[in-house]
């Protein structure tokens, strides 16, 4: 079967716009969870057209970190000097800020902290569903982690706090061999945590062990399908059993061909008499599903190919009408010949009719498991057991982050007056039915449905007007002493302000104490002392496509050649884009800002690193040392601008010469490079002018000049063309998981060059890309998708070695912060020495803070932000600010 698989937009990546009149941007949740598709899975393609070689080190003064090419056309990205990490590497801190003695719970003042949402209806802070950002920030109000993640007593960090917890987590995974597969010598599987026996409910119930041994049932009750179950049942934090327990017993549709080896293999299937519907061998039911991910399609589905343009009108319309709610189409002789008509068409590949297994489903039953299989454990009135189905890695830092987060606890009695019951039809029924099929919950969606763990209580909300918090007084915080210095804030409330300019006028009156800034309101603001720009994880660039077949037949093959890409990064100035076209961005020169960590335990920034910094100074060719304007890496590296339209000249004329001799480029025709756009509006236009403006300017005096222009097209599946190699660029942002660094290379620029993955820059294939480094003075070489790939830890067979295979690397994992981000500069110096991704600007939000208070620290810290109401404290009272505001400006 021969067919160009085409991925449609994930939700997991959608383009980040980071237009400040857009609002059309896509959350990116953790990548973490995506699991790294296999070298196996990387189709052959065609590589890009050979470009001159990258220089050789020469004479001049200076050190230059510059990439360069060996004969054989391996790169060498770079020198490393390794240390290993060291028993007491990333030891975690303990203690916390002070906050102020006179500025706490204690005070005798009211002080209320007011912001603004533009829209109230539609949350649900309920700790089973919550999912937006404004429902999570009402859920911390209201609840308390086991543990916190706090800003520490130097101001320049975190630090680990026992909340709900009475005490750190103890590996007790021992005390379960021969249980939960656990084995002897297995360690970091299972934690003991002992609770805070102080915690109580706001109406002064205790919360103990059988307050969470409830919680984590109903959590993953199986008629109840919680959406925050995921989080006990996938990823790292899996919990032993639990997603076995989530869907005991429950009938479910599984994919027909998953393997080599159909469950029910087509001519197997057996017509049944009334209703002409065909059923497994064994009287199991078939279906057709439209949404379902099939391997046979590379886990994408028909839906996707449909809107991707490839499923025919009519067949679309034929199935979706058979189809039920959940996209699944009885296997009928109708039914059949509507696929038929796809799978068995040019437009498919011609297949056979026998190949419509692979586009099925069987119904099948989930095995039962209790709840005594799951790995979550009562061991005391005050104490409970969670095992892991791998163990934590990092426990000291991950597992406190974890369940600071993942607040897990509902109060049992008004949970259960919150449940309606409904039978297999979807009609209400008793709690005591025999029918029931599953189970909703009104929990967590109004004041009189919400109950408090947490320093604040909800008493009234208005979807359409105000939410209010004021002081939960049961709150263990404000009697055990250790809060002292913190929470100061006695009412909160949320108002709904539609309008951004309404809710930049009430904060100017003093009726709100922060608002986001939009472009249009920087120039005035930009000078305020009560700004603060907060990084964004979002690195916004052009993606280029590189594939020579599907560039020549656009005619746009001059992209092919690295010295014209190289040409377009140099022509780009990057700060009077990010300026005119950003909310408050900052000129991107790197895949990754100062949102990214590489070094959980300190929040140490990957970018502040000398390998980080190394790697943008060589990319960018700024010399340091004797002979040159700058005496070190850190002196370099922050005079780099990105910009120098001399030098992009001199690659672009490079480049002309190089497409006339290959032949590539016949001199003279006018050629049009096309970047699509998810919409058209005023600012992308410009956006696109900037760039043609650029392209020109680089052209200029060169055998291009007059003949080189960018074209805008339209196109809301603009990620779609770029993965079949449609277009010739996008604007595209990679954000997210800024604590997972060393994962990201590899999952969102090296999983596959053909629009199978993550990948954007389509063509660019880093399986063939050899890299040498060179390690304390051995040179060791792989694949760039290779080196990645070992980065993650993920895959302990992949193992980078020198040419003669006589020397392997160690695990990434054991070497200390500085080689890691050594390793790692090189290998992002040599993806964006491709110049197949061309950074533009880094992504960050502006606010005006309120004169009325300030939070502890000034300067945005990764993992507590500015310190958090916590340490929020006041100048004025709430009767003082009354009259203050009208004299504040900002």
């Amino acid at each position: 079967m021969i067919f160009r698989k085409m991925k449609a937009l994930p939700v997991a990546l959608a383009m980040v716009l980071a237009l400040a009149a857009c609002t059309n941007e896509a959350v990116i949740p953790e990548v973490t969870s995506t699991p790294a598709p296999t070298a196996e899975l990387t189709p052959e393609i065609t590589e890009p057209q050979p470009t001159e070689p990258l220089p050789t080190a020469t004479p001049e003064a200076g050190t230059d970190l510059s990439l360069t090419r060996d004969e054989d056309g391996t790169i060498f990205a770079g020198t490393v000097k390794t240390a290993k990490r060291k028993d007491g590497d990333g030891a975690i801190g303990y203690e916390i800020c002070e906050g102020m003695a006179d500025k706490d719970y204690t005070d005798e003042g009211v002080y209320t902290f007011n912001t603004a949402i533009a829209d109230g209806s539609g949350l649900n802070w309920s700790p089973f569903a919550c999912a937006d950002e404004v429902s999570a920030q009402m859920l911390s109000y209201v609840s308390t982690g086991l543990y916190d993640i706090v800003l520490n007593k130097e101001k320049n960090g975190w630090s680990v706090v026992c909340e709900m917890a009475a005490e750190l987590p103890v590996d007790v995974t021992s005390d379960y061999v021969g249980r939960y597969g656990i084995e002897e010598g297995n360690t970091a599987r299972a934690w003991k945590i002992a609770l805070n026996p102080n915690a109580r409910w706001d109406e002064e119930t205790p919360i103990n062990a059988d307050s969470y041994i409830y919680s984590f049932k109903e959590l993953l009750n199986p008629l109840m399908q919680n959406p925050r179950a995921e989080d006990l049942c996938t990823g790292e934090h899996a919990i032993s059993n639990a997603e076995a327990y989530r869907v005991s017993g429950r009938e479910y549709w599984a994919p027909n061909c998953d393997g080599d080896t159909p469950i029910v293999a087509w001519n197997a299937k057996v017509l049944t008499e009334e209703g002409g519907v065909y059923t497994a061998p064994d009287g199991s039911a078939l279906v057709f599903g439209l949404k379902t991910g099939y391997a046979w399609m590379e886990g994408h589905s028909l839906e996707e190919y449909y809107e991707a343009g490839y499923v025919q009108e009519e067949v679309w319309k034929t199935l979706s009408a058979l189809a039920d709610e959940e996209g699944y189409v009885p296997v009928t002789d109708e039914s059949i010949a509507a696929l038929f008509a796809f799978t068995g068409s040019d437009i498919w590949g011609k297949e056979q009719e026998e190949n419509l297994e692979n586009y099925m489903s069987v119904r099948r039953s989930n095995a039962t498991v209790t709840w005594d299989e799951v790995g979550i454990i009562k061991t005391g009135e005050y104490e409970i057991v969670l095992v892991f189905a791998e163990p934590v890695k990092e426990p000291e830092y991950r597992l406190p982050d974890w369940l600071s987060t993942a607040v897990f606890l509902v109060k049992e009695d008004l949970w259960e007056s919150c449940k309606k019951y409904y039978n297999a039809d979807k009609k209400e029924v008793k709690a005591d039915s025999e029918e029931i099929a599953s189970i909703t919950t009104s929990y967590g969606t109004s004041a009189e449905m919400t109950a408090s763990f947490g320093p604040y209580k909800l008493t009234s909300f208005r979807s359409d007007k105000q939410i209010t918090f004021e002081r939960n007084e049961q709150w263990y915080g404000y009697t055990d002493e250790k809060h002292k210095g913190q929470y100061q804030t006695d009412v909160i409330n949320i108002k709904v302000i539609k309008d951004h300019d309404a809710q930049l006028a009430a904060f100017l009156k003093g009726e709100i104490d922060s608002v986001a800034l939009l472009s249009s309101d920087i120039k005035a603001y930009a000078q305020s002392l009560y700004l603060r720009y907060t990084p964004q994880s979002y690195t916004t660039k052009l993606s280029l496509n590189t594939d020579v077949e599907t560039l020549t037949q656009r005619g746009s093959q001059v992209l092919g050649n690295e010295n014209f890409r190289h040409a377009f990064s140099l022509a780009l100035d990057r700060a009077e884009f990010a300026s005119t076209y950003s909310l408050a961005g900052t000129p991107g020169l790197g895949l990754w800002n100062r949102s990214y960590i590489c070094d959980p335990y300190t929040c140490a920034e990957y970018r502040d690193t000398e390998g980080a910094k190394a790697a943008l100074v060589g990319l960018y060719g700024v010399r340091f040392g004797e002979g040159t304007d700058y005496a070190d890496v850190a002196a370099a590296y922050e005079s780099i601008t990105g910009y120098d339209i001399e030098k992009a000249r001199e690659y672009m004329q490079k480049a002309y010469e190089e497409c006339v001799r290959d032949k590539t480029y016949d001199g003279f025709t006018a050629i049009e490079l096309e970047i699509r756009v998810y919409e058209s509006n005023d600012l992308y236009e410009q956006m696109v002018q900037f760039l043609n403006d650029a392209l020109a300017d680089a052209c200029a005096g060169t055998g291009f000049e007059g003949r080189i222009r960018l074209t805008m097209k339209v196109d809301g599946n603009y990620f779609n063309a770029m993965y079949a190699g449609e277009t010739d660029m996008i604007f595209s942002a990679w954000g997210g998981a800024p604590t997972e660094l060393y994962s990201l290379l590899y999952r969102c620029y090296c999983d596959d060059s053909a629009g199978q993955g993550y990948q954007v820059e389509y063509g660019y294939d880093t399986s063939k890309v050899m890299v040498r480094m060179q390690v304390d003075g051995e040179d060791y070489i792989a694949p760039l998708q290779s080196w990645a790939l070992w980065a993650t830890g993920k895959d302990p067979e992949c193992k980078i070695a020198t040419e003669d295979r006589t020397k392997v690397l160690g695990q990434f994992a054991d070497y200390d912060t500085a080689t890691q981000a050594a390793f790692y500069g090189l290998m992002e110096k040599t993806y964006l020495g491709s110049y197949t991704a061309i950074p533009i600007y880094y992504r960050n939000t502006a606010t005006l803070v309120s004169a009325k208070g300030d939070y502890a620290v000034k300067e945005y810290l990764n993992r507590v932000g500015y310190g958090g109401l916590r340490f929020y404290t006041y100048w004025y009272t709430d009767d003082e600010w009354k009259t203050a505001a009208k004299d504040l400006s900002y």
